[in-house]
């Protein structure tokens, strides 16, 4: 099992321009793992930016204060698309569009401007899955799956997409083979009664690749 110290040190072999993708299955995954990197960037003095697509950082949050632990996020730059609950410093709010050229514009306006600001930080995309729901072509298919590829080499963050790996396949045009190419890192998150193994499945990191992790849920004051 890894001490908070030990994951620090292997979020620390993340390069920033990379995009990490981490597949998980119905758990606390996203909970571990977006508070871990939060207390990862508050470490080290990062500035933290989540992507918080139909309020799944809501979800979260109460998910989080259920098993004891109460976050505010108020030192996070969040974008928000779509949903009605606010969480943390909202910087901007996307108008979600059924159509993706209209959105994948605005999205792409936003975030640069932000990004542009800070010299480094963290990204946190959650519920990246529900965009691909409404995707009903081939052409619209790829238009978002190139808008997430051009932050790609960015080096003012490190990228975090976390998906639902079970909700991702259901799409009707199924986004894991294309994001697992993009991705620099690939993640699979499996989740046991009191902890997460976290298996690298591809990593521009060697000595990574094909390395497995356990957390227990302790590790960031899970009661």
């Amino acid at each position: 099992m890894e001490s908070l110290k030990d994951i620090f040190k292997l979020i620390d072999e993340v390069k920033f321009g990379e995009n990490v993708l981490i597949e998980y299955y119905r758990s606390f995954i996203p909970e571990l793992t977006t508070l871990g990197l939060l207390y990862y960037a508050r470490e080290k003095g990062l500035p933290v930016v989540i992507d918080d697509n139909f309020d799944a950082l809501h979800v979260i949050q109460k998910h989080l204060e259920f098993v004891g632990i109460k976050e505010d996020f108020k030192d996070v730059f969040v974008i928000k698309t779509g949903g009605k609950r606010e969480v943390g410093n909202v910087v901007t709010r996307i108008k979600f569009v059924s159509e993706p050229a209209i959105y994948i514009k605005n999205y792409e306006d936003t975030g640069r401007a932000i990004f542009s600001k800070l010299e480094r930080s963290i990204n946190i995309v959650l519920g990246l899955e529900r965009l691909f729901a409404f995707v009903s072509s081939v052409s619209e298919f790829y238009a978002l799956l190139l808008s997430i590829q051009s932050f790609l080499g960015n080096k003012r963050r490190k990228s975090f997409y976390l998906i639902n790996k079970d909700v991702a396949s259901s799409s009707e045009f199924n986004p894991l083979p294309e994001l697992e190419r993009v991705a620099t890192t690939v993640i699979e998150a499996t989740p046991t009664p009191t902890s997460g193994f976290f298996t690298f499945r591809k990593s521009t990191n060697l000595e990574l690749l094909g390395k497995s992790i356990e957390v227990p849920v302790g590790v960031i004051g899970w009661r």
